[in-house]
């Protein structure tokens, strides 16, 4: 079984799901679009058909449907996988502008906890949109990040001829849905350099090609999770946008096309290397086919394959993929010993730190992810973070919620090791030890936690999970003070 059937299958035992409400004093109002500021990213507001469902809105300059009512206007919907629907709608601002895009953002999506939320969300933001937006019924758009992504391509064979294209970012479609029942919508994904989902991507992009679908992977520097920027998101839109033209979904603008082709140009003359510039090529050839000459990159990427330097770098590359294939197999039957907690009516103990840190063979790993050499780097920041989400969130979550507290603090034991500097798992090993009153440790690890930047106070002074150490003279220091890294 994958790592991510094995946290699906732990998440949905025994996580709970998240709220659903956007928090706030007061729920919002539902609000006319017509009295809305264009231009502006607004904040919270509520459906009309239900309060409790709350998203944030972006209109861009010139929606105006009652001095043009003939006019209709595109819509991209995003899900992020925690409800930040603010913050990620700030990504598409810049693309959404530049292109007249309407964007909605949800607050109730949720990743690893109920699918049934994000399906809600999605429902009640279609509602929303087709009562209140001006919206063009072609041009529907869905974004989604990791497993909000996953559920989009759940719901894709129900939306067949109202999904017009998808962003999705580190998250691709389950292998278990087995071949496409409908065509499959525009696609462009994104995934970061180090993320442990970047295989996955690589392998949908494969996928979406033999099918003829039109679609693209960009890769951005970073790990899990959407990119830092909003570059990336505007790209996508870009995309969006030109395939839109390409389908006669729009009209064509010969002004817009050439922009894009130049701006191609200048992507593939970025590329990191011979191999990177080829699959740059391709995808640019793909993407202006019946739009613009593609002559000179076809020229391109036929010298290239003829240079040696290409062929050094696929082999390497090919060398490295085999090599995170092996670790996510060898990681899934740690992961299985790990969470085996009986065998034959006996309680077993978990494999301890040290034994679990020689056999996925992190301290290699960690040499690796320094090498000069980015992709043999990448390749190893990209297993280090496999086993640092499992260890760090998941399998801990999974064994508090089975009140199995050794394996939860061997586990969180195990990423501080991988990623000594990253406070989130400092935080959750002094919670798990506060509760076990295990006093001097919590202490220890909050104190480290607050070097690495993360310090919660609100919670240390609302949660009942910090009582135990409420009493020690050292409390009142440790909400007062700082430390310094």
């Amino acid at each position: 079984m994958s790592l991510c059937r094995w946290i699906f299958c732990l998440c949905s035992l025994v996580i709970g799901a998240s709220s659903s409400k956007h928090v706030a004093a007061e729920l919002p109002l539902p609000m006319n679009p017509s009295s809305l500021p264009r231009d502006v990213a607004l904040a919270s507001l509520a459906t009309h058909a239900d309060r409790e469902q709350q998203y944030a809105l972006f209109l861009p300059p010139g929606y105006d449907p009652a001095a043009r009512p003939e006019q209709r206007w595109p819509v991209l919907f995003i899900f992020d996988p925690r409800g930040r629907a603010l913050e990620s709608l700030r990504l598409a601002v810049d693309g959404a502008r530049r292109n007249g895009w309407v964007v909605i953002s949800s607050y109730q999506s949720r990743s690893d906890t109920d699918e049934a939320l994000t399906l809600n969300a999605i429902r009640a933001l279609l509602g929303e949109v087709q009562q209140h937006i001006a919206f063009d019924p072609r041009r529907l758009y869905f974004a989604g990040m990791s497993g909000t992504a996953k559920t989009l391509w759940s719901v894709m064979p129900s939306m067949d001829g109202v999904m017009a294209g998808m962003i999705g970012c580190g998250g691709a479609r389950p292998s278990e849905y087995g071949k496409f029942r409908v065509a499959p919508p525009d696609f462009f994904g994104m995934a970061g350099t180090e993320d442990f989902n970047h295989a996955e991507m690589r392998e949908q992009d494969t996928v979406l090609e033999k099918s003829g679908t039109p679609h693209r992977l960009d890769i951005f520097n970073g790990r899990h999770g959407w990119p830092e920027d909003s570059a990336t998101f505007t790209r996508a839109i870009d995309w969006l946008q030109l395939m839109a033209m390409r389908e006669g979904r729009i009209e064509r603008s010969d002004d817009f096309i050439n922009a894009e082709f130049e701006a191609t140009q200048a992507w593939i003359e970025a590329a990191a290397d011979a191999l990177d510039r080829r699959e740059r090529l391709d995808q640019a050839i793909r993407d202006f086919d019946n739009l613009r000459d593609t002559s000179a990159w076809q020229s391109a990427s036929s010298t290239l394959t003829h240079d040696q330097r290409l062929h050094d770098i696929q082999k390497r590359q090919k060398r490295l993929d085999a090599a995170e294939s092996r670790f996510a197999r060898d990681f899934d039957g740690w992961f299985t010993r790990f969470t085996q907690r009986f065998a034959n009516g006996q309680r077993q103990d978990p494999p301890s730190t040290s034994d679990s840190f020689r056999e996925l063979r992190i301290a290699s790993l960690q040499k690796d992810a320094d090498d000069a050499d980015w992709r043999v780097a990448d390749s190893a920041k990209r297993r280090l973070e496999r086993a640092f989400v499992a260890t760090s969130f998941y399998l801990p979550n999974a064994m508090i919620a089975l009140h199995d507290h050794d394996r939860a603090v061997r586990s969180l034991e195990i990423a501080i090791r991988i990623f000594p500097d990253r406070a989130g798992p400092h935080w959750r090993l002094a919670r798990l030890q506060a509760t076990d009153k295990d006093v001097n440790a919590a202490f220890r690890e909050l104190h480290r936690s607050r070097q690495l930047g993360y310090l919660d106070v609100d919670d240390l002074r609302d949660s009942p999970d910090w009582t135990s150490l409420r009493s020690d003279p050292r409390w009142k220091t440790l909400l007062t003070s700082e430390d310094k890294p």
